[in-house]
């Protein structure tokens, strides 16, 4: 989650910051034959039809059962292949949950990932970070962009996985980015709440017109991608440490509070951010999930022959939007699950992976490759207590083989200074903030369990890439090759 920026005070920065046993062979036959049955049978998992949408701001209200936005999409085929690789024993046991679809392998004790085929290329496009040097050691990365109708400067719009939307500050939307707040309160009041940093913004949802920049070879900016999407105007900022989603958009027990004209400004990309507290922050919100032109070509509406698989890769140095066969080459993924009560295709859960501390046993949890800060964020009833000057984080992505990846994180502490060190190169975070969850633990959401959640934090980039396809729901993760 990220620190924030307005594009006329940098000063504002300081507020965003039950199975039956198979042979591998056997599970293999099964599989093969539910490919076969799903080329003659229409599955789910193909899309073909797309709902369409017309990026006008005048189409809206404050009806909150009317302002709900669609993606402008139309979706490429895709395929699905199960893979497993057992080394060099394919007879060795698999447990397989008999009660869950047969693209969810449970309790596999060998690697498993899925491969993704999407026929044909359509529509992609690279979008450039401004401050590719910034990002993934110093901070988030930013993105050249206009927002209804207003260039947010040369420096960027900071671009965040560990959320979702855009929130901007009452006093940056009017005073930069043409905004009129008579007719924003018309709109839902709304609120994001950001776990990490126990931050809470209050304002309306307002539908907006967004602009991906690139730039030519002699500097014009060039439009690569438009998107309408609803963002988080605020006029109220509240550091709310006990804030659980019933108490909606007003904090019942602040330790600070701001109302009025704020400034500040980011982006969120993120999905899965409901589970995390941001109830609101549906795929609906998300700028990437809601593209209707791409390089100056329309790519809204069912028949429109200008495809593309709804989908976006973040990189080092860049981000791809678009799934295509050539870009995704080389990427391991796994299943998403949907987000409990969605009535949205794209809204997926977040990623999963395993966790053991110190050599202790692994434990299934929730990841978060997160481009907003630097530190990695790690919850586990496994965590020691107390804090020890040194201890090791395995984290193996999403099974305990890292079958997409993995790597180990030691957290090192001496007196005030906290660091951290790492198995790949590069990717170990400022230092790790460590949360103990054993026992009875209250969530954003107001639920009770025992958390295992980790944050890698934005040098995760250094080692990796990721992808999301929000069409079929997967994640995807490419380890890069060192020289």
């Amino acid at each position: 989650m990220p620190a924030s920026r307005s594009p006329t005070a940098a000063s504002t920065s300081s507020l965003f910051n039950s199975s039956t046993s198979f042979g591998a062979k056997q599970l293999i036959s099964i599989l093969t034959i539910a490919s076969l049955v799903a080329v003659l049978i229409p599955s789910p998992l193909i899309f073909v039809s797309a709902v369409s949408t017309t990026p006008n701001n005048n189409n809206y209200n404050n009806n909150n059962n009317n302002n709900k936005m669609h993606t402008p999409e139309t979706r490429t085929l895709a395929t699905l292949v199960e893979s497993v690789n057992c080394r060099n024993d394919d007879d060795i046991p698999l447990s397989f949950d008999m009660q869950l679809k047969p693209r969810e392998l449970a309790n596999i004790d060998c690697q498993s990932w899925i491969e993704l085929s999407i026929p044909g290329d359509g529509a992609t496009v690279e979008v450039p970070f401004v401050t590719p040097n910034q990002f993934p050691n110093n901070g988030p990365p930013s993105v050249l962009m206009t927002i209804n109708g207003r260039y947010a400067g040369d420096s960027g719009v900071q671009m965040d996985t560990g959320s979702t939307g855009i929130t901007i500050g009452k006093g940056t939307w009017l005073e930069w980015f043409n905004g009129n707040w008579s007719e924003a309160v018309k709109y839902e009041r709304g609120w994001k709440f950001l776990s990490s940093s126990k931050k809470l913004y209050s304002g309306h949802w307002v539908p907006t017109t967004l602009v991906f920049h690139g730039k030519s070879e002699n500097g014009t900016r060039t439009d690569l991608l438009k998107a309408v999407v609803p963002v988080l105007v605020f006029d109220t900022y509240y550091i709310c440490p006990k804030f659980t989603n019933d108490q909606g958009s007003v904090c019942t027990a602040p330790t600070d509070q701001k109302t009025g004209n704020i400034t500040g400004l980011y982006m969120g990309v993120g999905f899965g951010r409901e589970q995390d507290g941001m109830i609101m922050c549906t795929p609906d919100k998300n700028p990437l999930l809601n593209v209707y032109e791409v390089n100056g070509q329309n790519v809204a509406g069912q028949n429109n022959t200008n495809k593309y698989h709804l989908g976006y890769i973040v990189r080092s140095d860049s981000l791809v939007w678009g799934l295509t066969s050539a870009n995704i080459n080389g990427f391991r993924w796994m299943s998403l699950q949907k987000q409990p009560n969605a009535t949205d295709y794209r809204d997926w859960a977040m990623a999963t992976l395993q966790v053991s501390i110190n050599n202790g046993k692994f434990r299934s949890g929730s990841i978060l490759a997160d481009t907003g800060v630097t530190q990695m964020y790690l919850s586990s009833p496994d965590v020691p207590i107390p804090i020890p000057p040194s201890y090791k984080i395995n984290l193996k992505i999403p099974d305990v083989q890292g079958s997409l990846g993995g790597y180990v994180v030691t957290a090192k502490r001496v007196g005030k200074n906290k660091t951290a060190e790492s198995s790949i190169p590069e990717t170990a975070p400022a230092y790790v903030g460590a949360t103990n969850t054993a026992g009875i633990v209250s969530g954003p959401g107001g639920g009770v369990y025992e958390r295992v959640f980790v944050n890698t934090g934005s040098r995760f980039w250094n080692g990796f890439e990721a992808a999301f396809d929000a069409a079929g729901g997967h994640w995807g993760v490419l380890e890069k090759t060192t020289s």
